[in-house]
């Protein structure tokens, strides 16, 4: 370090570190030492402030902090000097580094989550509970569906998200069966509309099988034509299938799904 006669040279340490006793150096007598700081708590510099009382002096300093240890040669010059010397810690850069990408990871995480969680419903005044489901198979039959004179929810079992979803259509005014769009988030189906029959459709034609709701505002005549017959005939799945063309096994299950007819 390069330091000249009426000059202050700085020597400043990392941000957060701090002096562990005095600082040591060779030539006490023609050399002076002083400490200095900078900035607050966590964020606070200390410095080092070196002055020479003259030139051609040649001498070194010893300096030990809660971190590390710094050797420096301490030279002085009649005019050339070095106002200000601070270090580089790559360590540190790359620690800073995996904490960035470890918080990057977390968020992505966090968001995943809560996408994958369902919106609160507004208000429990306009919660509807009263519907009928009807269905023998366990797998595609609802647990509860309610609504909030907006949004249908259907919950499904929770082994639903691990099997190859049913298909949702429903009852138009013309009495006519047709599909709906609707999202799919972990065991929940929610459509943007209400309705009072419709129907969870998986397979097609003899061997589909088929679980009904029916809203308790419905009075409607039932017609003795099954409604739902023709979109069981050629009914698409609801879901992605699960096998991996790409052969990628790191490959995932959409958190959510939309479905549109």
């Amino acid at each position: 370090m390069v330091c000249a006669p009426l000059r202050v040279c700085v020597l400043e340490l990392q941000p957060g570190e701090k002096i562990v006793g005095e600082p040591q150096i060779g030539d006490s007598v023609r050399w002076i030492v002083s400490p200095a700081n900078a900035g607050k708590d966590d964020l606070a510099v200390a410095m080092i402030v070196i002055k020479p009382k003259a030139a051609g002096l040649d001498t070194n300093l010893f300096v030990t902090t809660d971190r590390r240890a710094y050797y420096l040669r301490l030279i002085s010059k009649a005019e050339d000097y070095i106002a200000r010397v601070a270090f580089g810690y790559p360590d540190d850069s790359e620690a800073k580094w995996k904490a960035y990408l470890v918080r990057e990871q977390q968020d992505r995480l966090r968001a995943e989550h809560d996408a994958s969680e369902i919106a609160p419903i507004e208000t429990l005044e306009n919660l509807y509970l009263d519907y009928t489901i009807e269905g023998r198979d366990v797998n595609i039959r609802p647990i509860h569906v309610v609504d909030d004179g907006k949004k249908t929810y259907i919950q499904m079992p929770p082994e639903t998200a691990h099997r190859e979803l049913p298909m949702l259509a429903i009852v138009g005014p013309d009495g006519q069966a047709q599909l709906v769009n609707y999202r799919v988030k972990g065991d929940m189906y929610i459509v943007d509309r209400i309705f009072d029959r419709g129907a969870l459709i998986l397979g097609t034609g003899k061997s589909a099988h088929r679980s009904e709701i029916s809203r308790g505002s419905f009075h409607g005549k039932r017609s003795k034509n099954d409604p739902f017959a023709k979109i069981s005939e050629s009914a698409p799945s609801a879901t992605i299938p699960s096998s991996n063309p790409s052969g990628d096994a790191s490959a995932k299950k959409p958190v959510e799904q939309e479905h549109q007819p």
